[in-house]
């Protein structure tokens, strides 16, 4: 089983080296052009509109381009305003719409609120409080336990590619020295921190990009909107059990029980200039979300801020989160003998991949296309054969599949093309949309066994040196039990946070 996982890791790695050469671009290029012409010059299929036919052309054009990288996938996901417009799909003006979805600013917020984090230093004393137990000066197992949860908990905020960057030289010297095999300690504390930072980022709902797409597929399908609180609901729940489990399967393969001398847990420093600002801002900004919306509670319900405000229906998610990040450009810190702002625009401009944003909106405006052209609905019955399976079978099945598929693709690349079409099969069969979207959303992130899988594996593969072996042994143990907890998770918890 190791030599084979070895040789797809191997496969993998060659895969990704091939998609640089320019033959592999226009290879690509030409190959989708020539699907969307097939479909353009061939009548629709019976029930199918003209303009189902053809937004299906462009949906297998992306779909091929953001799973086979034949382009960066924010570029792949412009396609729309070209397309849509060109093909008598839809006007420019409908077409744009979507790029500016609330979750899209949502999404923008959040990395502004992850930014001040890092620019005040916040990230350092969370690890320190939470490493800070005589357990971690002792034992190298509780020691990375403590780094897990401290990675798990801030890439709910910051994103878990910049929460794996920031803790990686500390994950590093934490790691024993005094042992048999160092390198594979040393292994095993940089694979703990990759796989809390991809576990931790389904803890919020601008944790990971997927649980965005997650919430405006949801949305435009049914109507149903996903808030901060609601999602977390879910997604902290499914971290809480997740990280030990990944800290699990790590320790034992990798880490002895005791003795190796390590770096001592990082000592909390003292408060700098506008940390506690940023606390404040950040506290509530959560309270704004928790509470935006009523909460029942079974004998008692909390009435919601924005409808006591005559705001109801007029708020979003979104609004907290760029309160927010105006605020934080707005606070003055002293640093030395010159004042500043806790955030200033150009570190931002340059810190926060913008990228995205347009990543998104391309995946809602190909959605929102999707469902009004009527192809969600007739691609659904390909779904029919889930629909035939025991429930609890179906979902396994598709968080295997998501699983193990974006072991390769984009996750949220996957999520865009899969979730409108597991909306519509399960609203075909009858089922609730959430138990059969859900899980495979938070599937997506949880793909642990290749290093093209994740930046976070990708980071810890060329930065610690993993070994393609243990990354994929490990991984592959993790792949099997975080898909089956998310199955658990769409069963039980889902249907009372949603």
């Amino acid at each position: 089983m190791r030599t084979i996982l070895e040789q797809l890791a191997a496969a993998a790695a060659r895969w990704e080296s091939l998609q640089q050469r320019p033959a592999y671009r226009l290879g690509g290029l030409v190959l989708g052009l020539a699907f969307v012409i097939a479909v353009l010059v061939t009548e629709p299929p019976e029930g199918l509109s003209v303009e189902g036919w053809r937004t299906l052309g462009v949906t297998g054009l992306m779909a091929f381009w953001w799973l086979a990288a034949v382009f960066p996938i924010t570029v792949t996901a412009l396609v729309p305003l070209v397309a849509f417009p060109a093909l008598g799909i839809a006007s420019m003006k409908a077409t744009a719409v979507p790029y500016a979805s609330p979750l899209v600013f949502l999404m923008l917020g959040g990395f502004v609120i992850g930014r001040a984090m890092e620019s005040v230093g916040l990230h350092e004393r969370i690890v320190a409080q939470l490493l800070r137990s005589e357990a971690a000066r002792r034992s190298p197992r509780a020691r990375l336990l403590g780094l897990m949860v401290a990675t798990a908990v801030l890439s709910g905020l910051v994103s878990n590619t910049a929460t794996t960057v920031m803790l990686l030289p500390l994950a590093l010297t934490l790691a024993p020295t005094e042992v048999e095999q160092p390198a594979r300690v040393r292994s095993a504390f940089a694979l703990g921190l990759a796989y809390s930072a991809s576990i931790g980022g389904v803890s919020t709902l601008v944790g990971t990009l997927p649980n965005a797409v997650f919430a405006g597929v949801l949305q435009e399908s049914t109507g149903r909107e996903v808030g901060f609180a609601e999602w977390m609901g879910v997604g902290v729940p499914f971290t809480v059990v997740a990280v030990p489990i990944a800290w699990w399967i790590v320790t034992r393969l990798l880490v002895p029980k005791t003795g190796g001398a390590g770096g001592d847990p990082p000592v909390a420093p003292p408060w700098r200039p506008g940390e506690r600002a940023v606390i404040a801002v950040i506290a509530l900004a959560a309270l704004g979300w928790l509470f935006r919306k009523p909460l029942d509670f079974g004998g008692f319900t909390v009435p919601g801020w924005s409808g006591a405000f005559g705001l109801d229906g007029l708020i979003h998610d979104a609004w907290v989160a760029i309160l927010a990040a105006i605020v934080l450009f707005a606070i003055p810190v002293r640093r030395g003998s010159q004042t500043s702002f806790v955030l200033n625009f150009r570190d931002v401009e340059q810190n926060i991949p913008w990228s995205v944003l347009f990543l998104l909106g391309g995946g809602f405006a190909l959605s929102a296309q999707v469902s009004a052209s009527g192809l969600t609905d007739w691609l659904a019955q390909g779904t029919d054969v889930l629909a035939s399976l025991p429930p609890v079978l179906a979902v396994g099945l598709v968080c295997l599949g998501v699983t193990f598929l974006t072991e390769l693709t984009s996750n949220t690349a996957t999520t865009q093309i899969l979730l409108p079409l597991l909306a519509a099969g399960a609203l075909r069969a009858g089922a609730d949309p959430v138990v059969w979207m859900l899980p495979a959303t938070i599937s997506a992130s949880c793909a642990f066994m290749m290093p093209v899988a994740t930046p976070p594996n990708a980071i810890a593969a060329q930065g610690a040196g993993v070994s393609p072996g243990d990354m994929a042994i490990a991984g592959f143990a993790l792949n099997l039990l975080l898909a089956a907890w998310a199955t658990v998770i769409a069963f039980t918890v889902a249907p009372m946070a949603l």
